[in-house]
């Protein structure tokens, strides 16, 4: 029932309960979607924040990415580098032919990294590559993942790394032989008398000159034709004052004939270093230097030792 205030009329107005019961459904439907849309806004707000953030951790994720990339293609390069110039030392050290042997570089040619002696096995000149072509080090990765990408260029910088190190022992030992071998003129002379059988110029007999003499003015310095020990220095019946160096491999050399030895037993020796001066000491027809060199105890001809450059 309606009673307005002025009029003070009554008026009836009849709901019916079903439509009473339509408008509590209507209104509970609606406070619920209400909520519901209530809810979904906060977390769209609260959502829009990480996508935010999780849009900027994405964009520093793609410059990391990309900077592993550029890093991972520079490994590429580097590699490439790498197995290229290994090539290239393998050539030049003989590494790369079809036998697998190098040649020795100087002095004579019975000298053969096969007959050196086993307790300097180490310094052999040898083919030491297991693998000289590098086939193992070449990566192919276009299109890979970059994790399986990251592993080949480690397992192939690994295998370069092995095999520029055995490169490197190799030329270690290349450089120890060459430096162990006689290959210099010890003076600058003329060879007076050669290597080989003779007759005595004191009793006439035929016998082996062991070596050569070389005629000098007295007092030229004598330098040592290769790197060694000294392992004689002093007086000899016959030869006079004499040095005696081991150059390792079974090769020592003789000087004889000295006015002036410079070094003394055990002293360590280089190339072109002034040991001693020509004299006429011992059983001598005149200055000169008689030079020796034994190989294993035995006399071989010192002239195939020589070089071109004699200093």
């Amino acid at each position: 029932m309606v009673i307005p205030e002025r009029t003070r009329r009554v008026h009836k107005v009849v709901v019916p309960f079903l439509l009473v019961k339509l408008g509590v459904v209507l209104f509970s439907l609606m406070s619920v979607v209400l909520v519901v849309i209530g809810i979904d806004y906060f977390n769209v707000l609260g959502r829009l924040g990480e996508n935010k953030a999780l849009k900027g951790e994405n964009f520093k994720l793609r410059q990391e990415i990309q900077t592993v990339k550029n890093k991972v293609d520079s490994l590429e390069v580097t590699i490439e580098r790498v197995r290229n110039y290994a090539k290239k030392l393998q050539l030049l050290t003989g590494q790369g032919n079809s036998k697998g042997q190098a040649e020795m570089p100087v002095g004579p040619v019975d000298i053969e990294p096969d007959r050196i002696p086993a307790n300097r096995s180490e310094r052999r000149s040898e083919n030491i590559f297991s693998n000289p072509d590098f086939s193992n080090v070449s990566v192919k990765v276009s299109g890979q993942d970059l994790d399986e990408k990251i592993k080949k260029l480690r397992v192939a910088g690994e295998d370069a790394e092995n095999e520029l190190s055995k490169l490197h022992t190799y030329l270690i030992a290349k450089s120890a032989v060459i430096n162990a071998t006689p290959s210099l003129l010890p003076i600058a002379g003329w060879i007076s008398s050669n290597f080989g059988y003779r007759r005595n110029p004191y009793d006439g007999s035929y016998r082996l000159h062991s070596g050569v003499d070389i005629a000098a003015e007295p007092g030229t310095p004598v330098r040592a034709p290769a790197d060694g020990s000294v392992i004689f220095s002093g007086y000899r019946e016959g030869y006079g004052k004499v040095i005696v160096i081991d150059h390792g491999y079974g090769i020592r050399t003789l000087f004889a004939h000295n006015s002036s030895v410079f070094v003394g037993q055990g002293a360590k020796v280089v190339r072109g270093e002034t040991i001693s001066q020509v004299g006429n000491t011992g059983r001598s027809t005149g200055p000169h230097l008689h030079y020796e060199i034994r190989k294993n105890g035995v006399p071989v001809n010192p002239t195939t030792f020589f070089s071109r450059a004699r200093f």
